[in-house]
């Protein structure tokens, strides 16, 4: 269940009735507002009130920004930073914080048409304890841009998940919120003084969070937005931390392309793109304790740069569930922008687990598929720490629904148990699967390469993630080559990279086949051609950054027909000891190709791998190698269809 609120004045007023777990509350702060620089002081603020439960118990909260171009404007022109605030409180507190909660870089906008418009989510579940009553949310926008025909529209919602805490937050205390300059390195160590605290009662762990970018392009290294260097973060007077203020995957941003230099890495933050919190978790004993962070030696000659520090100390209890985990993210399926460079897809369903309980997780039983359809069963292992996030891949073998839809996914077990807290197990995300492409069965790929051909590589990959073909190591530059291609029955996907090594003379890659800051590359092109017929299947942009994706079908429409891989493998008996058998749906039989059948352990190594030219029945006996006890997975493939199972050997 979803309640929704907006929130335009103080006294709004909000009665909840009870709800359940898993339920979400939406407080909605701005609504529509238009944003615009004002070029005489360099900051606009837009404030706004909230009304948030006053009471309650909540799992998770995340906010979400939308942005859109304003009607009869232009959207923005700069990369300018924004900030996400929490100000005043009122009823339980009273008060007023001016915490930063996020931080935002607006995108190069000005190419964008009348009709664009981006969403962002920030996981903010470390403050939701402070969102109570009436709340204060203030919207900063920088930059000294013209604002008589430029600007961004932005919306505000806060999304708070009902449910028993999964570990408390004792206090959370903030250590700093400034700007500092970088190039003097007494400067920089006079501005960022020691922290000390004394942990509160019931503390067990305690967290650094950390949101900082870097500005500036000083002499002699373009500091600090363009030079990556490195933080130390000292814990007692001991360094326990280092790591890189910098972000190099700029280049797969989902908001392109951009007018701008988007492509380029910076300093923890690109153009169009929320910026990511640092985190560093740690057990703190109850004595008094100190914190100092510390950035590498640099002296600049010239010039001006800054970082932008904000940074909290965040005190936890200890966790309530020994074996939770929790569903948090799809990464595809979903209509979700942020996503946009994985969808629309039909190939493996990827979604976001995080380990809320205090035990590792290794295994993970998940039920998965669109909500209209059948379900299916995948079976993951690995590993995930207490408190960490991983994406985790699950077979294809799920009904493809030919209409827009619900894809849900469940976890039904952890650790070979189940898990002790249910309510955060679900998931589900809107998806249209109806923009999925179906082309002919013989594909020609027409590729002329621009100046710098060793950066670029593409290759097709099955609905498993298996690559069909490679091509790459191209040497040409301003040649055209030409591969055909014969598919089968399915979904597959078609990736064009520029990731390879650039030439020494301008060493640039990951911006596409041409891109105008870089005509030393000069430009190519690429096309997906009908072998037979020479028609242009696709042809793809060439500003595209890092890489460019597209999924297509062959045999079948996702417009108008199912493509179902719902049926399972059974296996007997299990548990095994020598021998054992796998029962087969009928399709495996009646298509009489030949069929792979692999054995692996839980870290993913092969213990048997056998081909079998043809199945004469459903039912097939192996035998096993000598084998430590323990949980096996066996995977089933002929073409692109797979079936898992897991068996336990005794």
């Amino acid at each position: 269940m979803v309640r929704i609120l907006l929130c335009t004045f103080f006294f709004s007023i909000l009665s909840l009735a009870r709800a359940a777990v898993g339920d979400t509350t939406e407080i909605k702060t701005h609504n529509d507002v238009l944003i615009q620089t004002n070029p005489a002081i360099g900051n606009t603020n837009y404030y706004a009130w909230g009304q948030f439960p006053k009471e309650g118990s909540y799992q998770r909260m995340y906010c979400e920004l939308s942005m859109r171009c304003p009607d009869g404007l232009k959207c923005g022109e700069w990369d300018y930073l924004n900030y996400i605030y929490l100000g005043k409180r009122r009823g339980k507190h009273n008060d007023s914080l001016g915490w930063e909660l996020m931080r935002f870089i607006t995108p190069y906008g000005f190419s964008f048409n009348s009709g664009w418009k981006h969403t962002w989510r920030f996981d903010i579940t470390d403050f939701q304890s402070l969102f109570r009553d009436s709340v204060e949310i203030w919207y900063r926008h920088t930059g000294y841009e013209a604002k008589n025909d430029r600007g961004w529209v932005i919306n505000l919602k806060f999304v708070m998940v009902e449910g028993p805490e999964l570990r408390p937050v004792q206090n959370i205390t903030r250590i700093m919120q400034k700007s500092i300059p970088y190039g003097n390195d007494s400067i920089f160590d006079a501005r960022t003084e020691p922290f000390n605290w004394s942990p509160t009662a019931g503390t067990k762990y305690s967290r650094i969070k950390i949101i900082q970018t870097g500005h500036g392009m000083d002499q002699p290294s373009n500091c600090a937005e363009f030079c990556p260097r490195q933080r130390y973060l000292y814990v007692d007077s001991q360094c326990v931390d280092t790591s890189w203020v910098w972000r190099e995957d700029c280049g797969a941003n989902p908001v392109y392309p951009q007018a701008g230099t988007w492509i380029y890495d910076r300093a923890s933050w690109c153009p169009g793109q929320n910026v990511e919190e640092y985190h560093y978790d740690f057990m703190a004993s109850d004595t008094v304790h100190n914190f100092d962070l510390g950035m590498e030696s640099y002296t600049k000659t010239s010039g001006n740069s800054n970082y932008v520090i904000t940074a909290y100390l965040v005190e936890y209890g200890d966790y309530n569930y020994r074996r939770d985990a929790s569903l948090v993210d799809v990464v595809q399926p979903t209509d979700h922008p942020q996503y946009g460079r994985f969808n629309p897809t039909c190939t493996e369903p990827i979604v976001k687990v995080k380990n809320t309980g205090s035990e590792m997780i290794r295994s993970l039983d998940i039920d998965y598929g669109f909500e209209d359809g059948s379900t299916s069963k995948g079976y993951w292992t690995g590993i995930i720490l207490p408190g960490e996030t991983a994406e985790v891949r699950l077979p294809y073998t799920m009904e493809w629904k030919a209409n827009p839809s619900l894809f849900k996914a469940t976890i039904t077990r952890v650790n070979h148990s189940a898990d002790e807290e249910t309510g955060n197990n679900t998931i589900t995300t809107p998806v249209s699967v109806r923009k999925i492409p179906q082309v002919p069965y013989r594909l020609a790929v027409y590729f002329r390469t621009n100046n710098a051909p060793t950066e670029n590589s593409y290759h097709f990959v099955d609905a498993g993630g298996n690559i069909l073909f490679e091509r790459k190591n191209f040497t040409e530059a301003n040649t055209i080559y030409k591969d055909t291609f014969e598919f089968y029955i399915g979904c597959f996907t078609f990736v064009l990279a520029d990731t390879g090594t650039p030439p020494a003379s301008y060493p640039l890659n990951e911006d596409g086949l041409g891109w105008w800051a870089n005509t030393n590359d000069g430009t190519g092109s690429i096309q997906l051609r009908d072998a037979g017929s020479g028609g242009i299947v696709k042809s793809f942009p060439t500003d595209f950054g890092t890489d460019y994706r597209f999924d297509f079908t062959v045999g079948y429409n996702a417009k108008n027909s199912d493509l179902t891989y719902s049926e399972e493998i059974r296996t007997f008996p299990n548990p095994v000891k020598d021998e054992f058998a796998i029962e087969v749906p009928q399709r495996f039989v009646n298509n009489a190709t030949p069929t792979n059948v692999k054995v692996e352990n839980i870290q993913g190594q092969s213990v048997l791998n056998s081909i079998i030219p043809e199945f004469t029945s459903a039912v097939h006996w192996f035998s096993l190698p000598k084998l430590p006890a323990g949980v096996y997975v066996v995977k089933v493939k002929q073409n692109n269809d797979l079936c898992t199972t897991k068996i336990v050997v005794q």
